[in-house]
């Protein structure tokens, strides 16, 4: 997708009426149309620009968010940039890598130890405000050490952005209680644990999953010990594996937590012990191993609203925004003289949006169309 048609895709996900927390994943998987990046992250303040919680895409890495919040935060990183807190001084807007790292930043404890393990080199930042001038948050664009830097126009794209995602904070959820929820189309991630529920191994992205489950990342949750991050959900599972009677032993037990940011499953089961025992390549035979206690796996996913997944759908498609528009009213069966009053455009515009969406995408129908987005956004849930 073109800059150009990014922002309106933008607008219309803002416009969705979604829960702040189910919001940011989507808006900063979509910002990367209008500007490249390689990573973006949104942080939720108070008014006096202290942090609340934060959302970033992939990873998070447990040791260096807690060594950011245990030695640099509003402290040492004063040092090398502007600490945390100023937000509550700048205005809404843009700033660039010209005015957030000044001379020596790439000297700095606080490059070398946070950013540069994380790949993070330059950035771009806007501030948002409210209706009232009230601080909402901070959004965060970072590119790599190989990357080309943030231009002026980049800067003005992402500016363009900030009212429209100002108000979608401001409004609030919607609430739409029989709305289906589906697998985003980022992995399940994996965490291996003891009896006693010690983890003992986790893929990369699970602790962000588990953050997001608790109720958000942020310097309280980080500082819960690794079982308490997700909330109820991993002490349910694993209480849900004791309570299993003795016949299913060996059966996944399934549990879903619905919150702000979606709805987080977690399928667990033991892991059965294997004997090393027999014979060693020249003969001598391998000692029998002394007994294990099974593992516990966990599987964990999280699963987000249709609308999410509906508009991740219609900007796959080749069309206009405007026949997008369209396209997302004729999927949810809406009549074309209300999209016409609806989008403030005559009911001609809307059926010469349809004809020709029609045309590019090779379809006849509104039946067509739907079935089109529905295999999109099955395609997506099953990656």
């Amino acid at each position: 997708m073109k800059p150009a048609a990014a922002l309106p895709a933008l607008q219309a996900l803002c416009d969705q009426g979604l829960a702040a927390d189910a919001l940011m994943p989507a808006l900063l998987e979509a910002l990367h149309a209008l500007v490249p990046s390689e990573r973006n992250l949104f942080d939720w303040t108070d008014p006096q620009g202290r942090l609340l919680r934060y959302c970033i895409e992939g990873p998070i890495d447990l040791a260096l968010a807690r060594l950011y919040f245990d030695e640099f935060h509003n402290r040492r990183e004063a040092e090398a940039m502007p600490p945390f807190q100023a937000l509550c001084q700048q205005p809404a807007g843009v700033r660039g890598p010209g005015d957030l790292h000044p001379t020596g930043f790439y000297n700095s404890a606080l490059y070398h130890e946070i950013w540069r393990p994380q790949g993070f080199y330059s950035r771009l930042e806007a501030v948002l405000r409210g209706r009232q001038g009230g601080l909402l948050g901070s959004l965060v664009l970072y590119r790599g050490p190989g990357d080309p830097a943030f231009t002026a126009d980049e800067a003005r794209r992402l500016a363009a952005l900030l009212p429209m995602l100002a108000q979608a904070l401001e409004a609030g959820a919607q609430a739409w209680d029989t709305e289906p929820h589906l697998p985003s189309p980022e992995p399940a991630e994996t965490l291996l644990l003891t009896p006693d529920g010690v983890v003992c191994h986790a893929s990369p992205g699970a602790w962000r999953w588990l953050l997001m489950a608790g109720g958000g990342a942020s310097r309280d949750a980080l500082s819960r010990p690794a079982l308490a991050l997700g909330g109820p959900l991993l002490t349910q599972a694993l209480a849900g594996l004791r309570d299993a009677p003795a016949t299913a032993a060996g059966g996944p037990v399934v549990v879903s937590l619905d919150k702000p940011a979606g709805r987080f499953v977690v399928t667990a089961q033991r892991l059965q012990p294997v004997a090393l025992g027999g014979a060693a390549p020249g003969g001598a035979a391998h000692a029998a191993p002394a007994p294990q206690a099974p593992l516990l796996h966990c599987s964990l996913r999280r699963h987000e609203p249709h609308r999410v997944a509906l508009e991740r759908a219609l900007r796959s498609l080749p069309i206009t925004p405007g026949q997008q528009a369209v396209c997302r009213a004729v999927y949810q069966g809406q009549p074309q003289a209300g999209v016409g009053q609806a989008l403030g455009v005559a009911v001609s515009t809307v059926v010469d949006h349809v004809r020709k969406a029609y045309r590019v995408l090779g379809l006849n129908s509104a039946h067509e169309l739907r079935a089109l987005l529905d295999h999109r956004i099955a395609l997506a849930a099953c990656n």
